[in-house]
């Protein structure tokens, strides 16, 4: 399963058929329907850091909360958020 787009150069020799089925994105969210997807983003990086600080790190749940974050947010994006964890400044609610 690809986990981000850094994870994608093993995929370039496959047809597009297979590549089609190997690439997955978070489902639906039925709570932010026909919107911007920044929302959701934003809401999947935080679900999965709280589910890591509740679950411990690795539980099989807050890992598909991580696929569902890479899919849906642009790598700029995750790592400004890493940065601003790590020096305590982030403005969301983990």
């Amino acid at each position: 399963m690809v986990k981000s787009a850094h994870d994608l150069e093993p995929y370039t020799e496959m047809s597009p058929e297979a590549l089609k089925r190997s690439l997955k994105t978070a489902p639906n969210d039925v709570r932010t329907p026909e919107t911007n997807q920044a929302k959701h983003c934003y809401f999947k990086y935080n679900e999965f850091f709280r589910c890591e600080k509740f679950k411990g790190e690795g539980a099989p749940a807050c890992k598909v909360l991580k696929s569902h974050y890479t899919s849906l947010c642009p790598s700029e994006w995750v790592e400004r958020w890493d940065e601003q964890r790590e020096a305590g400044i982030f403005p969301g609610p983990l």
